[in-house]
């Protein structure tokens, strides 16, 4: 995602969510005045894959914030269900060249990330820069919430068949996203845990090996807002489907369980035979999101029409 030059109004809201806050939906509100409202959305056609016309997209909002962004749509006469799919920092919007070469009648939106996101974040990062990356953090889940927005808007989109599906560093957004905005009816979250100290942990090789533990605390206690199993239980009675690598040791299975225990029912976790994910890894990352699509709800049945705040 690339900003315009902050607005006004943008960088006084960005101040405002600085602040402390007393609870989950304090929070929610905060992100959703940071969203403000679409107020302008254009797309420019960028070729063709295969039957799927691809569009470049630039959403902009109320408050300042700008959205940019590459759509595949299907031709076809109905009104069909959509995904927005996020993967790491490292594809931004180019998650959506890791779809299969035919994945049905969908309309699939990927974003890019605010540029103050490092394309690595480490201890170092974290520590030293933590209040640009928070501040720039806070703008995801925004940026999600006004692509959802979007997507159910459009003509070629069926609105109660809108869902997320996130990979790896996108998410603990998504969660919130999807918690803070109803538009999104179903949930996929791939490769993602909770309790971020400990998949820090699992992930620097700092030595002694004793002083992980520390540093990954103290590394992460900034971002605790971020923490996926602090929102997750909002997005019931919507379906939440997890899927992750039953041998990847950078993405601890105490951490996956400490999300998949905190969510609410409807919700399935799917464990595969996978190490880590990496982003170059295409056959994986192309095997794992076609898993997640055969499994979600809206793209086998219409669901109950959205209850948007």
């Amino acid at each position: 995602m690339r900003l315009a030059r902050r607005a006004t109004h943008l960088g006084a809201l960005l101040a405002c969510a600085s602040c402390g806050r007393a609870d989950a939906a304090r929070q929610y509100d905060d992100y959703m005045l940071l969203r403000g409202r679409l107020v302008a959305a254009e797309t420019s056609a960028a070729g063709f894959r295969g039957r799927y016309a691809i569009q470049r997209v630039r959403l902009s909002s109320s408050t300042g914030l700008e959205v940019t962004g590459r759509l595949l749509r299907p031709a076809s006469t109905t009104p069909a269900p959509a995904i927005l799919l996020n993967d790491g920092r490292e594809l931004d919007s180019r998650a959506i060249d890791y779809l299969p070469a035919d994945f049905g009648d969908v309309v699939v939106l990927s974003i890019d990330y605010p540029e103050a996101i490092p394309y690595t974040v480490g201890v170092k990062d974290m520590v030293l820069n933590g209040g640009t990356i928070r501040k720039a953090a806070r703008l995801i889940p925004a940026s999600f919430s006004l692509a959802g927005e979007w997507l159910s808007m459009r003509e070629d989109v069926d609105a109660e068949r809108v869902g997320i599906v996130a990979t790896s560093f996108a998410v603990p957004f998504a969660t919130i996203a999807a918690a803070m905005d109803a538009r999104f009816r179903d949930v996929g979250l791939i490769y993602g845990a909770g309790d971020f100290a400990t998949v820090m942990a699992a992930n620097i090789t700092l030595r002694p090996r004793f002083l992980r533990r520390p540093a990954a605390w103290l590394a992460t206690r900034a971002f605790r807002e971020f923490e996926p199993e602090r929102h997750v239980a909002q997005i019931a009675p919507r379906p939440l489907l997890m899927i992750n690598g039953i041998d990847d040791p950078q993405m601890p299975r105490e951490a996956v369980q400490s999300l998949y225990d905190a969510a609410r029912e409807p919700k399935t976790v799917i464990w595969l035979r996978t190490g880590h994910l990496l982003p170059t890894d295409s056959v994986l990352i192309r095997a794992l999101v076609d898993t997640a699509l055969a499994r979600l709800p809206i793209l086998r049945r219409p669901v109950a029409a959205p209850i948007v705040p």
